[in-house]
C-alpha cells in the first residue's frame, strides 16, 4: 500500500503545475536551471580554482539546497513587483511569440507546449523551461524563455541579444538557464525572448535562437557533481549529533 501511495505521489509531483504547490515540492533539493548560475562561479583564489572547490556563491547555494531537503521547505525567495510583472504577462508574450514563429516556421509540423511541468536531469537536478517546441512525435526541438521585464531598459538590452555569446555578455544567468534547460530535454537549441507590452508594438517582443555549447554543458555537469558531493556533505553533516 505503501509503496502505491508513493508511486502516486511521485506521479502527482512529475505532472505538477509551474508554480503549484507540488511544483515546489518537486523542486526541492535540486539544481533547477532558474538558479543554476550559482554555481558557475569559480572561487576567488587560483589555488582553489584548481583544487576544484566551489565559490562562496556556489557553496551558498548547496547550502540552500541542503536546507530544503532537511526542512522540507523552499528556500527561494521568487516575490516582488518584478516577480507579478512578468507572471501577469508571461501567458500574452508566449501567445505573441507563437504567432512570430508561425511566420517562419511551418507550424503543422510542431507543437509548442506553454509551462511544461518540472523534468528531472537525475536525482539532484532538473528544469521546466516557459515553453517546448516540439514535434508530431513529441520529442523536444527547442526549449523557451520567455522574460517580461519591468525594467524596460532590460527588454531593451535583451533586444540586442543574437546569439548565445551576446547572452552570456548581457546576462550570463539567462545564458545557462537556456543551456541547462537543453541539457535536461535533451535538444540542441534554445529560443530567448524580452517581451514589453508598453513599447511601440513592433518593439513589444524580441528573440533569438540560442545554440548549445557542448564544452559549457560538460562544465555544468562537473559542476554539478562538485554541488552534489557538497551537498550530500552538508547534509550528512548535519543530521550528525554533535559530539563534545
Amino acid at each position: 500500500m505503501e509503496q502505491t501511495q508513493n508511486k502516486y505521489t511521485l506521479d502527482v509531483l512529475k505532472y505538477a503545475a509551474q508554480q503549484s504547490e507540488a511544483w515546489d515540492k518537486v523542486r526541492l533539493g535540486k539544481f533547477t536551471a532558474s538558479t543554476i548560475h550559482n554555481l558557475m562561479s569559480d572561487p576567488r583564489s587560483k589555488a582553489d580554482k584548481e583544487a576544484g572547490k566551489l565559490s562562496q556563491t556556489a557553496h551558498k547555494y548547496v547550502v540552500q539546497k541542503a536546507m530544503e531537503i532537511l526542512t522540507g521547505e523552499s528556500q527561494e525567495d521568487a516575490y516582488g513587483r518584478a516577480i507579478d510583472w512578468g507572471n501577469e504577462w508571461e501567458a500574452h508574450a508566449l501567445g505573441e511569440l507563437e504567432k512570430a514563429l508561425a511566420g517562419t516556421l511551418d507550424m503543422s509540423s510542431f507543437v509548442i507546449e506553454h509551462k511544461p511541468p518540472f523534468k528531472t536531469f537525475n536525482e539532484y537536478s532538473g528544469a521546466s523551461s516557459d515553453a517546448l517546441i516540439k514535434n508530431k512525435s513529441g520529442d523536444v526541438l527547442m526549449v523557451v524563455e520567455m522574460k517580461c521585464p519591468f525594467n524596460s531598459v532590460n527588454h531593451y538590452l535583451h533586444s540586442t541579444v543574437e546569439c548565445g555569446p551576446d547572452l552570456l555578455d548581457i546576462n550570463s544567468d539567462y545564458y545557462y538557464q537556456i543551456q541547462m534547460n537543453c541539457l535536461v530535454h535533451g535538444c540542441t537549441a534554445g529560443i530567448f525572448a524580452s517581451y514589453d507590452p508598453r513599447q511601440p508594438e513592433h518593439r513589444r517582443l524580441s528573440w533569438c535562437r540560442i545554440e548549445v555549447d557542448i564544452e559549457v554543458l560538460d562544465d555544468l555537469c562537473q559542476r554539478m557533481e562538485r554541488g552534489r558531493a557538497e551537498l550530500d556533505r552538508i547534509v550528512n553533516k548535519w543530521n550528525e549529533y554533535p559530539t563534545r
